[in-house]
């Protein structure tokens, strides 16, 4: 009788055969996931996608994002190699492969050295027996290798690798670098860190992977208890399905002809509602077996590593396979701490009795779930769109099916900024659609989710501009510190703050006010740089006051133009500050010269507008300009104490503001910036002014927090960010 596969042999083979390729293991490496597949298998995987877009873990599908599209970034499976080695010897001493002498000219193999690690011919055997120089060496045959199995064919772990760049051995772990280092490498490139030799490491970190297993481990009854209470309900679900079935069957069997059509329709809704369910139930149960098994799977991965690998390979990869374990934890916990399935089984089919039997088969017998359905409701209204602050606004649910709400609806609306969810009413306003109320409590762009039963609706989140009235912009939200010298800012299509500093150049801010880059002022020579603007393909216009010209960069700071000298002409400035850019035109406030240049986006010179005087159309320093989007200019007027609004062509339109430090009135202007309100920098007034932009006074605002205001800036959200000394302040 032939003999079966040695299942050694085929749990080994199972080990070192790839997931993806099914075949053996070449170079496998190991995802953070704790998963691992060939190197080549992991790039093929991942092509699939775009660069530096996440692709799933085949097994557990765990997003995973590869560094830089390069997989040899990856940490190596070691232990995946000698399992690969371990696996061929025991296919040699089962006979699967040719065995031939590893130590001679190659005699034919019977036995095995446990202290050289090979297969030896008979010759060698001997050999081993009488010099002294194999004393002690332990020495198997191959029947013996067949019943000893593994162990018989384990072999002590590999020496410490060697540093490449001292030649010594790395017998110590720094933990502030989490790597293996020499004694060499502490007094060079480690010097005042963490360390500590392995052999003293590696017992701690064995016990830490050990105490983290067991939240992990405690974890599988309540996921296999899911499993089974989904499998139950499904079961029931089923035997549910066959009762209505045969009820079906009997109450249609009286109506013969007329009633065979609604029959076939009612049994294809029962069936599909059935269907429905199952499926439903059928994704939870292979997310729970899918979850139950990912966790399984750890904990075989982190067990046999505790078996199988060196201290040194152990305590490298404890900080991966410790936050691995922790987010299992995390992620499975919510699973198990909610184990009951998705559906019930409690549904059914109503026959409506009336008069016209034939048109009450066609149209009157319903298959219902006793609820409404939210993937059929649509929102509708401008509350989900807009709204603002403190103040009460309306949306409305349409639920597009004969089902009502019911007293125990439960409608929640949770922004996605704040995190904060409340439970509304729905209050009816005629059939199928219901009224939906909400006080909005934070200003700026939300993600509002709407959930009926916690069931989001379609198109839910939903995108709704939270604004706030100038006449609330009292106190500062938030203040961006650190600037020694800024004066103008101005925002690109990325949310990106820009801001001038005349000390150090050009700034920029992200949303949260964090700098993430700038351009400094000695890479092109900068003088006194001011005013800034940005164009619809975020290049930077900045002007330079003590230099007299602009400069045009891209959005990576290059310089791309440069235009003017210090004069008078047509191509020369004196002393510009503002800037703004409105399509293909550049408009610069060129101070000392009480008038306005307008160029192209190219620096081309267009025209001049404006001269030195009182009158409409002429300046007195001119610091500031801004454009809305009716192609209206705004220029504050320093020494006319005025906001200024012309047409693009330099018409005169009206003037907003008088001389005074009353409400309302301006004294010395800086910087204007205009949304659906007009916002003027006072700067001897110490405030922001706030005008309508057929220029009736609203508010102010900054007394007391802001230092010789600047630049003015609004972003999409209707934060107005203002100038400051050695800040930028956010209302």
């Amino acid at each position: 009788m032939a003999e079966g596969p040695d299942p050694v042999v085929a749990d080994l083979e199972q080990e070192v055969t790839c997931g993806i390729c099914h075949d053996r293991y070449q170079e496998p490496k190991l995802l953070p996931c704790c998963h691992y597949y060939c190197k080549q298998c992991i790039l093929t995987l991942s092509s699939r996608y775009r660069p530096n877009q996440p692709f799933p873990c085949p097994d557990c599908r765990e997003p995973t994002l590869l560094p830089n599209n390069n997989p040899d970034r990856l940490p190596t499976a070691f232990f995946i190699n000698r399992m690969k080695a371990l696996h061929s010897r025991m296919e040699k001493a089962h006979g699967k492969l040719e065995t031939t002498c590893e130590m001679c000219s190659g005699g034919k193999a019977t036995a095995f050295c446990r202290q050289c690690v090979n297969f030896i011919c008979e010759d060698c055997v001997k050999s081993h027996k009488r010099l002294r120089v194999f004393a002690g060496h332990a020495i198997s045959t191959l029947d013996e290798l067949k019943q000893g199995g593994v162990k018989e064919l384990t072999f002590e772990s590999p020496p410490p690798p060697k540093c490449e760049d001292h030649e010594e051995l790395k017998k110590i772990f720094c933990f502030d670098c989490n790597k293996l280092i020499c004694r060499d490498c502490i007094v060079i490139e480690h010097a005042g860190h963490n360390y500590e030799f392995v052999k003293k490491a590696a017992p701690a970190t064995r016990k830490k992977l050990t105490e983290h297993l067991s939240p992990l481990k405690n974890l599988l009854p309540d996921l296999s208890t899911a499993v089974n209470q989904v499998k139950g309900t499904k079961q029931k679900i089923q035997a549910q399905k066959e009762l209505t079935e045969r009820q079906v069957n009997a109450k249609f069997q009286e109506l013969h002809d007329i009633l065979d059509r609604c029959k076939v329709r009612v049994l294809r809704e029962s069936s599909a509602l059935a269907d429905s369910k199952m499926e439903k139930l059928t994704v939870q149960e292979k997310g729970l077996d899918l979850s139950l098994a990912t966790a399984q799977s750890l904990i075989d991965f982190v067990e046999r590593t505790l078996e199988n690998a060196s201290d040194e390979e152990l305590i490298t990869m404890q900080e991966q396979v410790v936050s691995r374990i922790d987010a299992e934890v995390v992620k499975r916990g919510k699973e198990a701490a909610n184990p009951d399935p998705v559906e019930k089984y409690d549904f059914g089919v109503e026959v409506f009795v009336c008069e016209d039997l034939k048109k009450l088969c066609e149209n009157n017998v319903i298959v219902y779930d006793g609820k409404v359905d939210p993937t059929k409701c649509t929102v509708e209204g401008d509350g989900a769109k807009n709204a603002e602050i403190d103040k009460p606004t309306c949306f409305s649910i349409n639920t597009h099916q004969p089902q009502q709400f019911s007293s125990n609806t439960k409608v929640t609306l949770k922004s996605l900024v704040d995190e904060s969810s409340q439970q509304l009413q729905a209050v009816p306003v005629r059939g199928g659609v219901y009224s939906v109320e909400y006080t909005p409590r934070v200003r700026g762009r939300h993600h509002l989710l709407i959930s009926v039963d916690d069931q989001p609706i379609p198109g839910s989140p939903f995108s709704v501009f939270v604004k706030i009235p100038p006449t609330k912009l009292d106190k500062p939200v938030r203040v961006i510190r650190g600037i020694k010298n800024p004066q103008y800012m101005a925002f690109n299509s990325s949310e990106e703050l820009i801001v001038t500093d005349w000390n150090c150049g050009i700034l920029v801010f992200d949303k949260k006010g964090k700098q993430i880059r700038s351009i400094s002022k000695s890479k092109h020579e900068f003088g006194l740089i001011s005013g800034v603007a940005v164009d619809k393909e975020d290049n930077i216009y900045v002007c330079d006051s003590q230099k007299n010209c602009v400069y045009k960069l891209n959005k990576r700071g290059d310089l791309l133009k440069r235009f003017g000298t210090i004069g008078s002409g047509p191509k020369e400035l004196k002393y510009p500050r503002g800037i703004a850019v409105a399509g293909d035109q550049v408009f610069v406030c060129d101070q000392k010269n009480h008038r306005v240049q307008v160029l192209t986006t190219e620096l081309e010179p267009v025209k001049q507008i404006g001269s030195k005087g009182t009158g409409n159309e002429h300046f007195n320093y001119p610091q500031d300009v801004a454009v809305d989007n009716e192609q209206m200019m705004y220029v504050t007027d320093y020494y006319n104490h005025r906001v200024q609004v012309l047409t693009m062509d330099g018409r005169f339109i009206r003037s907003i503001g008088k001389k005074g430090s009353g409400q309302g009135d301006l004294f010395y202007l800086r910087g204007v910036c205009v949304t659906g309100f007009v916002y003027v920098v006072d700067y001897d007034n110490k405030h922001v002014s706030v005008f309508t932009k057929d220029g009736q006074f609203v508010t102010s605002f900054g007394n007391g927090h802001i230092i010789s205001p600047f630049g003015v800036a609004v972003d999409s959200d209707g934060f107005v960010y203002v100038r400051s000394k050695e800040s930028v302040v956010i209302f």
